[in-house]
């Protein structure tokens, strides 16, 4: 198994000039190859860990995607740091965060030597998830 892990400095957004800085520590694992765990952490604590598909990040460098709990896309302000946005929503609440642009990518670049994208496939042990699964383990 081979992993990629880096933390990341986000900013989470309260508003159109507050901002509160959130550390994710984003997560690949190659036998687990769809999916991404980001681990939020904010005084050194773990807040809360999501997990959602690699390619809703891949994709949403250049374009909106997602729908739902997860939303992604990117912001260019002239002038100003490209960011990718993150949106994600409970039946509660939802949050936005902001991450810089090149940060991700380079994360994401790490995966993608890992695991290319369209070759999934090749990494995940059905057999394994499905023991997992029937043993209520997932």
């Amino acid at each position: 198994m081979s992993t990629a892990k880096r933390t990341l400095e986000m900013q989470l957004l309260l508003g159109p000039d507050e901002t509160v800085p959130v550390a994710g520590r984003f997560s690949y694992r190659s036998d687990r190859p769809y999916e991404v765990e980001v681990a939020f952490i904010s005084r050194g604590e773990t807040v809360a860990t999501w997990l959602f598909a690699r390619d809703l990040l891949i994709d949403g460098l250049r374009d909106e995607v997602g729908h739902g709990d997860v939303r992604v896309w990117p912001t260019h302000r002239a002038g100003g740091a490209h960011r990718v946005h993150i949106e994600l929503a409970t039946d509660d609440s939802v949050c936005e965060l902001a991450v810089r642009t090149t940060e991700l990518t380079a994360w994401l670049e790490q995966t993608t030597a890992i695991v290319p994208p369209g070759h999934e496939g090749r990494h995940l042990d059905i057999d394994a998830h499905l023991a997992r699964l029937l043993a209520g383990k997932c």
